[in-house]
């Protein structure tokens, strides 16, 4: 066979998507978003294999007939590189792959699933094996060795390497291919922040906001707990804590606290989640008047059910960032997150890879649904303990005996 192709030409455009190309891209692209957790072998493959299914003569001919109408294609394109991906030892982590347009399946069902697939076109997947050799030449015979071990050991951890994993591909696959129908190079992936310049221009906006304020027993006191905020952003990544009474300053505490633990730890953004839309609004405007710079790409996104990306205010960007988070502060609400970090569908979770290596700030903490707990906590656990995260828990209504904040 001569070329192979991922996808048609755009609309006005005559260039095909290499497969080869595609391939690559989004394997090197979900490997980017998953090193920073020790993901990065494990979901290079997952990329590389995703699209292999293509390569079938079948698959080809049926892209060629319909690329001036814009109709799919209507092949399976999935199993094969699950197939591949299972049979050389990535297990479960291989349903990322079957499930990288529809969505995850149940572990157990997954070997069934592809293989019932593969045996209703059997001359699909020999056509697409004989390419094998030149799409990937690198290709292991064994991938089980690229799996962490404390991903293998523990099947919560497992559970939620996957859940990443998948993510990342998903997000890297729709990025790739945006990019070929917009004409471009190379995806668009905004650079990680510095978040060193993000958290000194806070303190110095902070601080000419402050200015001119006469001493009062409250400013003492929001004082008080931003300064404990700060010093506890030194230490080590985890669960911490920010109890103090209404008033006492914490949407700012909490910002201050985030972006100088991000800095001090290198992490890739901060996430901040209210219960209330009203509540998601304020904290978003105040974050914005503190981070968002004139002129340059804005910093904090602003994601829940009443955003309104057409608003020319919002822009582009925003509607773009939404769709993966791909801001370096977003404020959004605790439906929006923990829907998408127990997701299925690729829509919702091309944003969880967000969540390893962040920042975390959940406000009004009092106000999770109490029958969601158990889930909620052992998600938030596996992301500190496994994923590099840190999680701050911040309410008006904790208590902590003979201390008036706390931030521990």
């Amino acid at each position: 066979m001569g070329s192979l192709w991922a996808h048609s030409p755009a609309p006005g455009s005559s260039r095909w998507h290499s497969l080869a190309d595609h391939l690559r891209s989004t394997a090197e692209l979900a490997r980017r978003f998953t090193v920073p957790f020790g993901g990065g072998d494990v979901a290079y493959w997952l990329g590389a294999l995703h699209d292999v299914g293509k390569a079938a003569c079948a698959w080809q001919d049926k892209l060629a007939a319909v690329a001036s109408t814009g109709r799919p294609v209507g092949i399976d394109h999935k199993s094969l590189g699950a197939r591949i991906a299972h049979e050389r030892g990535l297990g479960a982590f291989a349903g990322a792959i079957f499930g990288h347009h529809g969505g995850l399946i149940d572990a157990p069902q997954l070997r069934a699933a592809f293989r019932g697939r593969l045996a209703d076109a059997p001359s699909n997947v020999t056509s697409a094996e004989r390419e094998l050799p030149r799409l990937l030449p690198g290709l292991p015979e064994r991938l089980d060795r690229l799996v962490p071990a404390d991903w293998r050991a523990d099947p919560l951890v497992g559970e939620m390497a996957l859940r990443l994993c998948y993510s990342a591909l998903v997000d890297a696959d729709s990025l790739d291919t945006s990019a070929h129908f917009q004409g471009l190079a190379s995806p668009r992936v905004r650079p990680d922040a510095d978040f060193g310049h993000l958290y000194k221009l806070f303190e110095q906006r902070r601080r000419d906001e402050l200015a001119g304020r006469g001493g009062t027993p409250i400013g003492s006191l929001r004082e008080q707990v931003y300064a404990d905020c700060l010093a506890a952003a030194d230490r080590d990544r985890g669960v911490f804590r920010l109890g103090a009474p209404t008033g006492a300053g914490k949407t700012l505490a909490s910002g201050g606290f985030a972006l100088r633990h991000a800095e001090k730890h290198g992490l890739r953004r901060v996430i901040v989640a209210v219960p209330f839309l009203t509540i998601t609004e304020q904290n978003a405007a105040v974050y914005r008047r503190l981070l968002d710079e004139d002129a340059a790409e804005p910093i904090v996104l602003e994601h829940h059910s009443q955003a309104d990306f057409d608003d020319p205010k919002a822009g582009r960007w925003a509607r773009l960032a939404a769709e993966n988070w791909n801001a370096p502060f977003v404020v959004t609400t605790f439906v929006r997150l923990f829907e998408s970090l127990y997701a299925r569908k690729p829509s919702a979770m091309r944003r969880v890879h967000r969540l390893a290596n962040s920042v975390i700030v959940l406000d009004e903490v009092q106000a999770l649904p109490h029958a969601m707990l158990a889930p909620i906590l052992d998600g938030l656990r596996l992301l500190v303990r496994h994923f590099g995260a840190t999680v701050l828990l911040s309410s008006a209504v904790q208590r902590r005996p003979h201390r008036h904040t706390a931030c521990s």
